[in-house]
């Protein structure tokens, strides 16, 4: 892909970048929130690469695999996940598009064990 090959007519699906933080339960514990990530895109250019299902362990498992196109971010890490229409989906790989910071590419994968 090249930052030429992307407009923002094409961002037409809300998304939310989400990071894990560990806050504190007042019991010497922590509990796990995902919150959104700070200046994070809000809307991405989605395409569907694959999805299958496979039977493993004795259990059916679909999993899905995306490519993502948003707007730059220097703060997104690949331990986030990315929500969009309230399924999530765990980060596999982020490419700062020709290195112009303009333009993430971010795969995803998601699926759940059924």
């Amino acid at each position: 892909m090249k930052c030429c090959d992307v407009n923002s007519g094409m961002l037409n699906t809300l998304i939310s970048i989400e990071r894990s933080t560990k806050t504190s339960d007042g019991a010497g514990g922590f509990t796990e929130q995902w919150v959104r990530v700070s200046g994070s895109a809000k809307r991405a250019f989605v395409k569907s690469f694959s999805g299958r299902e496979q039977w493993a362990s004795e259990r059916v498992e679909a999993r899905t695999v995306l490519r993502i196109v948003c707007r730059y971010n220097s703060n997104v890490l690949q331990t986030d996940r990315v929500a969009i229409r309230g399924k999530r989906y765990d980060i596999v790989a982020i490419n700062n598009v020709e290195f112009m910071d303009s333009w993430l590419e971010i795969d995803l994968a998601g699926g759940v064990p059924t």
